[in-house]
């Protein structure tokens, strides 16, 4: 079976580019902050910090009148202008965020109501991944109840017959919904989670974390972490020469069954979420999730 991949739109790499290198810290602790986003905003690409907080990010386009951001769980997202940064490495401190999310209390109980949203029987034949401006994708869902405790998400990556899933790691970020545009708000879970692994079918238990759904309609994320570790390279041709092309792992599945109410949303570094899908045969992705009430 032929696997097809969509690659959303990506640079093409041209001569004249340029470099900006630096490093994420705590502000508090100096500590360094592992895969915080770091993107230009008009030009709209970006990358993620490594484990050591540090990144280089390659421009295409002239950036003095761009403007960097960084941002990342937990912390108080900083924007620059580039015209105020020193030449060589940077070093970048992001505040830590002090909003706490109400503390939910789980009542030990026998009689639990579980509820799969979304539920997909197979990742299909077609996959999304990233290769230039997107950073997240979300998959709309909506409970039965208001103030439902999610419980574990399920996730189908791309793999082949003759070679299993290629290693990966990313994260899964949990959002309220925003009353007027519908879209992506708030979160709804301040620690990360964070995923490593090679598995087609992920499912990730939640429990631990507590997470309310206050209302009905909520988004369940995968954040791409654009680091060598989930690298995939291959050549593609651009006007007639060879070129090389990277894209991020994980490649997310299309489900099968179209539900125009329950459209996925993209995320890219100038911070504006898109709905996804304009076709009525595929709106949803490989995105699941199990909520109690």
């Amino acid at each position: 079976m032929k696997l097809i991949v969509l690659l959303l739109i990506f640079p093409v790499l041209c001569f004249g580019q340029t470099t900006i290198k630096g490093k994420v810290i705590n502000k508090r602790t100096k500590d360094a902050i592992p895969f915080a986003t770091v993107g230009l905003i008009k030009e709209n690409i970006g990358t993620n910090a490594v484990e050591d907080g540090s990144f280089q990010i390659r421009s295409i386009k002239p950036i003095l009148n761009d403007t960097l951001i960084i941002s990342c769980l937990g912390f108080v997202t900083l924007k620059l202008s580039i015209s105020d940064l020193k030449k060589g490495e940077n070093v970048f401190e992001l505040l830590e965020q002090q909003t706490i999310l109400d503390e939910v209390t789980v009542k030990s109980r026998t009689n639990w109501k579980y509820e799969t949203l979304n539920d997909f029987s197979d990742c299909g034949n077609h996959f999304i991944t990233s290769s230039g401006y997107q950073t997240q994708i979300a998959q709309h869902l909506q409970a039965l109840e208001y103030n439902s405790i999610l419980s574990e998400v399920k996730i189908c990556r791309m793999s082949s017959f003759l070679i299993g899933p290629e290693k990966t790691i990313f994260r899964i970020r949990i959002y309220d919904i925003d009353s007027l545009t519908k879209s992506p708000a708030a979160d709804l879970c301040d620690q990360i989670i964070e995923v490593k692994t090679r598995s087609k079918t992920i499912t990730v238990n939640l429990e631990k974390y507590k997470i309310r759904i206050p209302n009905k309609d909520f988004f369940v994320a995968v954040e791409w972490l654009k680091i060598p570790y989930n690298e995939s390279k291959s050549t593609i041709k651009i006007n007639g020469k060879e070129s090389e092309h990277i894209t991020y792992r994980p490649s997310i599945g299309w489900t099968k069954n179209p539900n125009p109410q329950m459209e996925a949303w993209m995320l890219d570094y100038k911070n504006i979420w898109r709905k996804m899908f304009k076709s009525s045969i595929r709106t949803s992705v490989s995105i699941s999730a199990k909520v109690k009430y």
